[in-house]
């Protein structure tokens, strides 16, 4: 029986129970999404709290996280070129992968800092744009910036979890983002309120914790490379600028992070379309949108998952594996969550209750789930799919359907049918239901064509495997 380690502690995730594999690296993902959910939540707490100006705080946080979450879904998207090199590298052998991280870390770290610097800048512009109420500006603009200083040491965070995730390794950074609530959930309230020597800060408080939480993670992971963690052990001669690297983690994540760019902006124009439809369509939507999302949270991980794999599996000229390591993600989720959304499909209206008491904003939320979360079950699956680009490096088709899925189908069909025609929220929903259905549609073909089963970086493995 072979080991599942390779040379230097690396696991190898093309040997052994693939159910197991991609179930022991999703939870672990899962688990991550879940702390990092629970992050916001806890400074929307406290912020609830502050005697004065509790509402404006509360409502600046919403424009400033979804501005820097768009610099932090570029990073994400980006980073899976340089977690494609790693994997396909460590399924080959070469020494390559760890050359390919680092390169990873330098590039995104450095373009993270020029779009955060360009956006403390321009941030009075920027939300003003986004029709920020006056009242509201002067906290959002404070939290925005303050935000952005420590987006540069996320983007790293990003870059090093990636390369971990290429290696097998997707329980270190659920460690280390307990450690980042740890703190955030003990300064916050200090930082906050005030308390002794310590000045009362207000929203700048919990900025500055966002912002130290993400230096503090950065120097964990620093301290975890120095160690070797997962076999990953970089030199300084890694950190040089390679030109060669560089372009191939450019030519493979810069579609993949304008892809994500592109979804969290036009998140924010479906945002604003809502908010014109009035307090009923937002408060219904708002209960909608978080449950489907928690509802993708499995998606997400699973999609992870199945990109190292793939990346491995391609890597080691072993494309039937990386095959059937997406089907078998495909089909956990595709069972999985069929109950769930069948009965929030059934039942919107019942749940929407346990959130509220107005009456309006039910029989609206159930409008929501009768027609939205389907679709999502399927988009959820078009996630996974897309695993097979993320790992195998052929990142074109992603942004391609993104770019479909938002700008041709979602926000085209939703304007016209919920404002020209005068469907209003329902239009708007069943822009989101065709841009859903399309797109999983188009990533299904694309996957089926089996053009991505080729690897981006030379191996001398029998890929008759």
């Amino acid at each position: 029986m072979k080991s599942n380690l390779l040379t230097g502690g690396r696991r190898d995730l093309t040997q052994g129970s693939l159910h197991r594999t991609i179930l022991g690296l999703a939870f672990p993902v899962m688990a991550v999404m879940a702390l990092n959910s629970l992050y916001s939540l806890v400074n929307a707490f406290w912020l609830g709290k502050m005697e004065v100006g509790a509402r404006e705080a509360l409502a600046a946080v919403g424009p400033a996280a979804a501005l820097t979450f768009i610099v932090v879904a570029f990073g994400m998207g980006f980073g899976s070129g340089g977690t494609a090199l790693v994997a396909q590298y460590t399924g080959a052998g070469p020494r390559e992968a760890d050359r390919a991280a680092a390169q990873t870390m330098l590039i995104l770290t450095i373009s993270a800092a020029f779009l955060a610097a360009a956006m403390f800048l321009l941030a009075p512009q920027v939300l003003r744009i986004l029709c920020t109420p006056p009242e509201v500006m002067p906290q959002a603009v404070a939290f925005l910036r303050i935000t952005l200083i420590g987006v540069p040491f996320t983007a790293f965070n990003i870059a090093y979890g990636s390369s971990l995730r290429a290696l097998g390794d997707t329980l270190t950074m659920v460690w280390v983002a307990l450690g980042a609530n740890v703190v955030n959930f003990l300064l916050s309230p200090l930082l906050i309120f005030g308390w002794g020597a310590v000045p009362a800060l207000g929203i700048r408080g919990a900025a500055c914790v966002s912002a130290a939480s993400a230096m503090l993670t950065a120097l964990a992971c620093l301290v975890l490379l120095d160690r070797g963690r997962a076999g990953l052990r970089l030199a300084a001669r890694d950190f040089r600028p390679h030109r060669p690297t560089i372009l191939h983690i450019l030519r493979i994540g810069l579609p993949a992070g304008i892809s994500m760019s592109s979804n969290s902006i036009g998140f924010l124009v479906l945002q604003a379309m809502i908010n014109s439809l009035g307090a009923t369509v937002m408060g219904a939507f708002t209960i909608g949108s978080r449950l489907v999302e928690i509802f993708g949270v499995p998606a997400s991980a699973l999609a992870v998952s199945a990109a190292s794999v793939v990346g491995q599996a391609l890597g080691a000229g072993k494309p039937v594996l990386a095959r059937r390591a997406v089907r078998v993600s495909v089909w956990m989720y595709a069972l999985g969550m069929l109950l769930p959304y069948a009965l929030i499909v059934i039942e919107g209206q019942a749940v929407a209750r346990a959130f509220t008491r107005d009456a309006a904003i039910i029989d609206e939320a159930g409008r929501f789930f009768l027609l939205v979360p389907a679709s999502n079950y399927f988009f959820n699956l078009l996630m996974v799919v897309m695993a097979a680009f993320y790992g195998s490096g052929h990142t074109r088709p992603v942004l391609v359907i993104s770019l479909l899925r938002q700008w041709v189908f979602r926000v085209p069909i939703g304007l016209f049918l919920g404002f020209a025609l005068g469907w209003g929220s329902v239009g708007v929903y069943w822009g989101l239901v065709i841009g859903n259905l399309v797109s999983a549609a188009l990533a299904w073909w694309v996957f089926r064509t089996g053009e991505w089963a080729r690897a981006v970086v030379h191996n001398d493995a029998d890929a008759r495997h």
